[in-house]
């Protein structure tokens, strides 16, 4: 099982599209298939932000892709559903509607969905993704590299969550609540895209490491940072790994890497093999998010009650950040978020109904969210 990591200095556009068709190369795939194919493109629109914030897949890399596949005579289709806002003020406040109306590119409806299947499932088995991608002949997986509050780092299997539609998605944060439900529910939904015969035989993962996100990531509290790569493979878990061992991440912290290899979604990291540019260094010291605290307790309900707030991270607003848009409150799968009360600035947290997804935290605009260290953490340490 073959990752490729290309080093790339720059989004310049020809420079990309060089080094982006170097990596398909390596992973010896027949150029010649893109020929009169649909192709659907899921880059990683989180929410509405610049580009040099690392937040998003950035848009020049978005635009490579779409060139190679056209110069191959492809069909590109942008497929993504943003969590709160529109993909329309989205793609508008990152740069890609004019790449999408520069390049004729079709945007697919994705509240038009089917259901797929995993009979190999942990938790859940059918997930709702859209239409689409039953239309297309190839995926393409185009995820940033960043760290994350839950899951230690978003790449390219959290990625695919991002074809649940809209407001859809902290639904799931509702059925899957602990660290580890989340991890094995994101790995349900990746073996259902290989498995499933309605969809694509083939998904490329190729992961824009250009600029990532370290620290509280996913949202704008995480900072960007210079790595310089491109990751591609077959294999959503494998190039995650690869990733992250670069960063220098602590690779058993990661669960949808180590539940992956498991459960045989991927292999053992000793049956990996990463082929990287000379010039790519083997550990670029990457910031890893905060430690939240252990949230298997979250499962045993009189201990969630007496001991959460004790041992596991919550997300607490700042007042001299927020805005009051309520786009926390928007989100929230437990609906633990109400308005402020009387002479307040911040919202108004129920921290007994929060179930520590901090989808509040990865999606308000002003970086004003961020982990408190829990108090008996703090003691212990």
């Amino acid at each position: 099982m073959e990752v490729i990591l290309k080093e790339c200095k720059t989004y310049n556009d020809n420079v990309l599209t060089k080094q982006i068709t170097s990596a398909l190369n390596a992973l010896h795939f027949d150029f010649s298939r893109f020929y009169n194919a649909k192709v659907a493109i899921k880059p990683n629109l989180l929410t509405s932000t610049a580009p040099e914030a690392a937040v998003v897949t950035h848009p020049l890399f978005f635009r490579a892709i779409v060139h190679v596949i056209k110069q191959h005579g492809g069909i590109p289709i942008l497929v993504e559903s943003p969590a709160v806002h529109s993909l329309q003020r989205v793609m508008k406040k990152v740069g890609y509607d004019a790449i999408v109306a520069d390049e004729d590119i079709q945007v697919a409806d994705t509240s038009d969905y089917i259901v797929i299947h995993n009979e190999n499932a942990r938790q859940f088995k059918y997930f709702e993704v859209p239409k689409i991608f039953t239309e297309c002949d190839i995926i393409i997986n185009l995820p940033k590299f960043k760290t994350h509050a839950l899951t230690y780092i978003t790449c390219a299997v959290k990625n695919l969550f991002g074809t649940i539609h809209g407001m859809k998605k902290s639904q799931w944060h509702i059925k899957a609540k602990t660290k580890s439900e989340f991890s094995e529910m994101l790995l349900d939904l990746y073996e259902a895209y290989i498995t499933d015969s309605s969809l694509p035989k083939t998904i490329i993962h190729i992961v824009d490491a250009i600029t990532i996100l370290e620290g509280d990531g996913p949202g704008l509290n995480g900072n960007p940072k210079f790595m310089g790569i491109i990751g591609a493979s077959y294999n959503a878990i494998a190039v995650d790994y690869a990733l992250s061992k670069i960063a220098g991440f602590t690779i058993d912290e990661i669960p949808t890497i180590t539940m992956g290899m498991k459960r045989n979604i991927c292999a053992v990291s000793d049956a990996i093999t990463i082929v990287k540019d000379a010039a790519i260094e083997n550990n670029y010291n990457c910031i890893p998010p905060k430690e939240s605290g252990s949230q298997s307790i979250l499962s045993i309900s009189i201990v969630n009650r007496l001991l959460k707030n004790m041992i596991i991270a919550k997300p607490l607003p700042d007042d001299n950040k927020c805005t009051l848009c309520y786009q926390c409150k928007q989100i929230c799968p437990a609906k633990a978020i109400s308005i402020a009360k009387d002479g307040e600035t911040i919202p108004n947290y129920n921290y007994s109904k929060c179930i520590r997804c901090y989808c509040c935290m990865e999606i308000c605009p002003e970086s004003a969210i961020s982990l408190s260290q829990p108090w008996l953490q703090k003691l212990m340490r």
